[in-house]
């Protein structure tokens, strides 16, 4: 009603104000009117003027025609829109199509029109009185009345897209933060419970009317991807402006709903157990608020929707639907809400699962689609969100946590939720806010120092960091690593070794933040004055780097597993390269079992290394790089370079470390069961490397960092390599001989050159290193 006498109010002021804009510009005019130049006096008296009474019915005729049309627009567009609606939304609840008339759009339209309606009407009762409207009354009735038909062209011409359901999820939307935000600390109704669970009911239809509108957006034939995307989007992204404001509602408003919490037995008080015994029932629940009511909702729609989803055949839209989340899982990320993540990924990671397609030839083509989706889930859904957490981890240093705690006033409760602190950390400030004023109502002052506050605030916000980060682990186990599994147990190898790299890559950023995270974390314990007053947590270090090397090395030996499954399929530049990536990962490895003198490690990874790696020679010649390059050998020799280097430096770890890694590359090698063919290929390969190369290119830099590290292991380990003066090996540990320190050499010496097959080769080699070019297609006795 207040509403309605408002609007009244305004188009009799706003008629008002054009009589009397009108009244004294016509009273200066009479006044000045000989002052003015003769071109303007021509121009005004040119100019057509109603004249009363003569125009009245001229008048009265207009201005009634303009109401006519005016009411007659506003009586037909409600009854056209709401046929529309019905029409298209006849099977939904009626509150969708109540929407329709919310739409801003059409709400200013209809707005528009009903002030034109009222303008006229106030003027037809103006003249009643006996005040006859001049040319700015009619002219401005005139204007409004033309641009109202004009604005129903361009109304008329989109109506339709006002029933898209992401049209109609803005206005739930809108609706939605309005009644948030009437539940902060920023409104007049912050403090008042009758207003918080008013706004809360509001909130619970509207949540509704979204879910209906995300059912619509995916059950429409054909579906309008573009329309239901952004309605998903609409949805997170309702989500994400909640969680920025929750912090600036109070843990104890009625915006919360209350939810029955059982307690064992075990836990529960005194008087709970006499009755529980004396009854012989359970101990009765207790309402509590349920602080996290809003999301749960918010998480049922994107639950529900998925389901859905992995039933389309459109692959596009579920990776769309994944990349959606992505924001949200950020600002989980950053807010500390590892909780509320882990229920989003494993929504993600259902969808990830359930559309996954198996195919049972296992090609690049065909895994398309999985690379995608494994893509979308492990290299943005986990990785996006643990990236955010570390950087909020890290920016939240001491100097900021104390200085934003200083920020509060212990007389204003508000103060408490203007602070930038993880909202998990409020429900304590709300604790020492009230015993701080119970102290000042009986003490007349602050009893608890503020260093006591501060110190406990630091001990539970230590606890929430390190369980956020164990979290970050615990994704990889719990939703990464099934998803490698998956793929292997369907035998597709390719997918299955492209999860496994982006999983690693987790793995390494994790590795990354280790000490930076435990060096902010150290800054805290000037925070610890009274020590032992409150449990005070950190990093265990060497256990997370224990899982993560655990986790790391069973990865790894299956990518080298897959390696023997993968190498012979077909690749171009149109999907990333999985088996070199695989190779350079094994590689890289291999080292690092050396240097750690890891040899259960490097059993589970060498032998199948150097079996795919020797296979896959030939099959990549043909497949990628014949008639490619201006030399047959120009890119595929690193395969046989890489090779015969690890094998050599394998040696020399077995020597300076008493570990036997050169018996098992030994035994690898015979099992191979190499022929003078593979053996011809592998030197023609060594043969461009020294000859055509000169030693340089890619696997002379990583060779170059394998010796830096190994000359580091040396320094480290204490090995005097003066003792070693006498060995093969001393040419490749003292910078006193010089060398290249072409471990690949002493691969050959010790192993290859025993085989009578490879005399040929050796004696093309005894003179200076000469150009040998062997020819493929020769050695192997085929045609091109």
């Amino acid at each position: 009603m207040l509403e309605i006498a408002k609007n009244v109010i305004v188009a009799l002021f706003f008629v008002l104000l054009l009589y009397l804009i009108e009244f004294f510009s016509q009273n200066v005019y009479n006044a000045h009117f000989q002052s003015f130049p003769n071109w303007l006096k021509s121009i005004t008296n040119s100019l057509p003027k109603p004249s009363y009474p003569k125009s009245l019915d001229s008048v009265n005729g207009f201005i009634s025609l303009i109401a006519s049309i005016s009411g007659v627009l506003l009586a037909l567009f409600y009854p056209i829109l709401a046929t529309i609606a019905s029409s298209g939304y006849s099977k939904v609840n009626s509150s969708i199509r109540n929407l329709l008339f919310l739409e801003p759009i059409t709400q200013n339209y209809l707005r528009r029109l009903a002030f034109l309606t009222a303008y006229s009407v106030c003027v037809l009762l103006f003249i009643t009185f006996g005040y006859y409207p001049g040319n700015l009354v009619l002219i401005t009735l005139a204007l409004l009345s033309l641009i109202s038909l004009f604005n129903l062209l361009k109304i008329g011409a989109g109506v339709y897209n006002l029933f898209e359901p992401n049209t109609l999820a803005q206005i739930a939307n809108k609706q939605i933060v309005g009644n948030i935000k009437n539940v902060t600390i920023n409104s007049a109704y912050w403090d008042n419970p009758s207003f918080q669970s008013f706004f809360r009911r509001n909130v619970e239809k509207d949540l509704e009317i979204l879910r209906l509108l995300n059912v619509i957006g995916i059950e429409g034939f054909p579906i309008n991807k573009k329309s239901f995307l952004n309605t998903v989007s609409q949805t997170l992204k309702l989500l994400e402006f909640y969680l920025s404001f929750k912090s600036n509602i109070p843990i104890k408003s009625k915006w919360f709903k209350n939810k029955s919490e059982h307690k064992s037995y075990f836990e529960a008080d005194l008087r709970d157990r006499e009755l529980s015994i004396n009854t012989r029932t359970y101990p009765f629940p207790k309402e509590v608020s349920n602080t996290f009511w809003f999301e749960e909702q918010i998480f049922k729609i994107y639950r529900d929707i998925g389901e859905k989803v992995t039933l389309l055949d459109d692959q596009e839209i579920k990776y769309e639907y994944l990349y959606k989340s992505v924001n949200v899982l950020q600002y989980f990320g950053y807010s500390f809400e590892y909780s509320l993540a882990e229920r989003l990924l494993k929504e993600n990671f259902l969808i990830t699962k359930n559309s996954l397609v198996h195919n049972e030839k296992n090609t690049y083509e065909n895994s398309k689609a999985n690379l995608v989706l494994i893509e979308s889930f492990i290299s943005s859904s986990i990785r996006d969100y643990q990236i955010r957490f570390f950087q909020a981890s890290e920016n939240l240093t001491k100097t900021v946590f104390n200085n934003e705690i200083s920020k509060i006033d212990w007389n204003k409760k508000s103060s408490l939720y203007k602070i930038s602190l993880p909202y998990q950390l409020n429900v304590f400030f709300e604790k020492y806010f009230t015993y701080v004023k119970n102290e000042k109502a009986v003490e007349g002052k602050q009893i608890t120092p503020t260093w006591y506050i501060t110190q406990h605030i630091t001990a539970e916000y230590l606890i929430l960091l390190e369980r956020n980060f164990k979290n970050t682990i615990q994704q990889i186990k719990t939703f990464a690593i099934p998803l490698v599994e998956l793929c292997r147990s369907n035998n597709n190898h390719l997918s299955a070794s492209f999860a496994a790299h982006c999983t690693l890559e987790l793995i390494d950023r994790i590795k990354f933040r280790i000490p930076r995270i435990n060096s902010v974390i150290q800054e805290f314990e000037s925070n610890n004055l009274h020590k032992g007053a409150f449990k005070w947590t950190s990093l265990d270090i060497e256990e997370a780097n224990t899982e993560l090397k655990s986790i790391n090395d069973k990865l790894v030996a299956g990518i080298s597993e897959d390696m023997q499954k993968i190498f012979h399929l077909k690749w171009d530049e149109n999907y990333p390269d999985i088996f070199a990536r695989s190779f350079a990962i094994i590689s890289n490895d291999i080292n690092d079992s050396y240097i750690n003198n890891d040899l259960d490690k490097f059993k589970s990874i060498f032998s199948s290394f150097l079996k795919s790696s020797l296979a896959s020679f030939y099959a990549l010649y043909y497949q990628r790089y014949k008639d490619r390059y201006h030399h047959d050998l120009e890119v595929i020799y690193q395969i046989h370079i890489e090779l015969m280097q690890l094998s050599g430096l394998g040696y020399v770890y077995s020597e300076i470390s008493g570990i036997p890694f050169w018996e098992e590359i030994i035994n690898s090698w015979n099992e191979t069961k190499i022929d003078k063919a593979q053996i011809d290929l592998m030197m023609a390969s060594y043969s461009f490397y020294i000859n055509e190369k000169h030693g340089t290119g890619l696997n002379f830099t990583d060779n170059f960092s394998r010796t830096k590290k190994l000359s580091q292991i040396l320094v480290d380990r204490g090995i005097d390599v003066n003792n070693y003066e006498n060995t093969i090996i001393r040419r490749y540990i003292t910078d006193r001989i010089h060398t290249d320190k072409n471990y690949e050499e002493l691969f050959l010496e010790l192993y290859l050159f025993t085989f009578i097959e490879a005399k040929e080769s050796v004696s093309k080699l005894s003179s200076g290193r000469r150009s040998v070019l062997f020819d493929i297609n020769r050695i192997y006795g085929r045609e091109v």
